[in-house]
């Protein structure tokens, strides 16, 4: 039977990032060959070993597209020992499940990184920008015909709290309370300009967080391990997401069951990392699209280092690195180049200041200048005074990258040969991501090549408090931390705190990370809206990702 279907290419709460749609088919059988030249065999080995990492991956976006197809069914892959609780779940082909399952207060556009209500019909922050006073949806339930309230709100939010996925998200909410069954009412302990930003978190009903799958209001629900069936319960008056009675459950254990099953078209949506060591190229007919989302790779450094303590070297570097050359050569176009540490689609995103501070070896030369930074010696190398020291030491030391990332190590690689190319005398290190970590911690570095997923605000607190889970090698700073509070009181001030970023060289945003969507080839004419749900997990953000 031919169904028009309203397809959420959510995977993993598929309501994210389905935005620069190519529409079209992509060869990507280049990943295997150029950054592996391993056999069939062993790939497959690296695949299984590395499947839960490529689950807990950020889910995708949503999308409200019209697709023709003479589809008599829809199928989604489960791996059963993941389970689909929203707040622990690290399989991302799971939390493609859970798109179907759970409802968010809120959902992020990934084309504007702007809120908009689902559960929540409207909200408003006080003066002071201390309290959010959140309405719910007078006609919102659970799948089991209950009201859906405030307390379940309030409850579903702390909750999350600590959790795999959303850990520290919430970290500047001081207080979380319904003031009656519809109203939620949240404090923090600085101002906050939008925090409905963080409130794309699944909401559960009270008292159901350690269920194996908690009371959700979406419009489907879980009949056993092989099938969602429709919610006859849903609240909402629009068509459901996928048209259909129920939705098949294909169980899986590896990404090469996932990728053959979505080929036999048994699974009818896949959301994959092309650049990830898990990667499964797919060989038959399918649609491809981009999804964009909040995930940084960037350059960091050890300020205390007697090199890298020195900012105007530091903030030289932005000048060296070829963004566009990383994002489309080494990423496949699966990546967003960024000079500034946000989506280049967020509002707050500032062009100009980018440009400012943009792949420029003019520039590269005269900062290096001003900094009294050249090659004192002859040698090839260049140095740099050390007032502390009383002599010049030659600009080199070691950057670590984690070596569970192919590509991550790929892409430190091409910006120490640039810098090497330029003066530089840079030692580049992969580590275990135990090791990695420990580094970190411990300040054992000069630089190193880290991702992290940010927030759906951009928040970058995590990088300038002496408690920050992303402060590392000296990083704490009270002027930048500062910065950090007004941006999220207004983000109009996002300006200043990233020309002081890109002016000290704190860090050097290098991209931007997107997953690529694979769905069954229909006659897709264009999305028309999209619904976006950020579940970006780890919630406690880490360098290596």
């Amino acid at each position: 039977m031919k169904k028009k279907i309203s397809l959420l290419l959510c995977a993993g709460l598929l309501l994210s990032m389905l935005t620069g749609c190519s529409g079209g088919k992509l060869d990507l059988t280049w990943f295997t060959s150029k950054f592996t030249g391993k056999t069939a065999e062993d790939l497959q080995q690296e695949q299984e070993s590395a499947a839960a990492e490529e689950a807990a991956a950020p889910e995708a976006t949503a999308v409200v597209t019209e697709v023709f197809n003479d589809i008599s069914s829809f199928g989604l892959a489960y791996q059963k020992n993941y389970g689909v609780h929203p707040y622990n779940c690290e399989s991302l082909n799971n939390r493609c499940i859970l798109s179907f399952l759970y409802e968010p207060l809120f959902v992020v556009s990934s084309e504007s990184f702007e809120a908009s209500p689902v559960l929540a019909s409207s909200y408003e922050v006080s003066d002071d920008g201390l309290t959010t006073t959140v309405h719910l949806r007078p006609e919102a339930c659970f799948s089991d015909g209950s009201p859906l309230t405030a307390q379940d709100a309030a409850y579903s939010l702390t909750s999350s709290r600590g959790t795999v996925y959303y850990g520290s998200r919430l970290r500047h909410v001081t207080s979380i309370a319904a003031s009656d069954e519809k109203t939620l009412v949240l404090t923090t302990d600085t101002a906050y300009e939008c925090l409905p930003l963080l409130l794309d978190i699944p909401v559960i009903k009270d008292g159901s967080k350690d269920e194996a799958v908690p009371l959700g209001s979406g419009p489907y629900v879980m009949d056993g391990d092989t099938r969602l069936v429709r919610n006859t319960n849903w609240w909402q008056t629009a068509a459901p997401i996928v048209d259909f009675a129920e939705v098949k459950l294909t169980l899986v254990e590896k990404t090469s069951e996932v990728r053959d099953n979505f080929e036999y078209e048994n699974v009818n949506l896949v959301l994959t990392d092309p650049n990830s060591a898990a990667f499964a190229g797919f060989h038959n007919d399918y649609e491809l699209w981009d999804a964009r989302l909040p995930i940084m790779q960037y350059v960091g450094y050890n300020i205390t280092s007697k090199v890298f303590s020195n900012y105007g070297l530091r903030s030289a570097i932005t000048y060296a690195i070829d963004r566009d050359h990383l994002a489309t050569d080494i990423m496949g176009g699966f990546a967003q180049p960024a000079v500034l540490p946000a989506s280049p689609q967020a509002p707050f995103y500032d062009g100009k200041l980018a440009n400012t501070y943009g792949y420029n070896l003019t520039k590269f030369s005269q900062q290096l200048e001003s900094a009294s930074v050249e090659d004192m010696d002859n040698d090839g190398t260049l140095d740099l005074y050390v007032p502390s020291l009383g002599y010049a030491v030659s600009v080199s030391g070691t950057m670590i990258v984690c070596s569970s990332s192919y590509q991550r190590v790929e892409a430190a690689t091409e910006v120490v040969n640039a810098l090497n190319a330029l003066g530089f005398k840079i030692t580049l290190k992969t580590l275990e991501l135990s090791e990695f970590r420990q580094a970190l911690q411990t300040g054992n570095f000069d630089l190193y090549y880290g991702e992290i997923r940010l927030s759906n605000n951009f928040d970058l607190t995590p990088f300038f408090s002496a408690s920050g889970s992303m402060c590392y090698g000296g990083l704490d700073d009270s002027v930048m931390l500062n910065l950090c509070t007004q941006a999220l009181a207004n983000n109009g001030n996002s300006y200043n705190l990233y020309k002081r970023l890109c002016e000290r060289g704190y860090i050097t945003p290098v991209l931007f990370k997107n997953l690529a969507v694979y769905t069954t080839r229909g006659s897709i004419a264009h999305p028309t809206d999209y619904i976006d749900w950020f579940l970006i997990p780890p919630a406690d953000e880490t360098a290596e990702g």
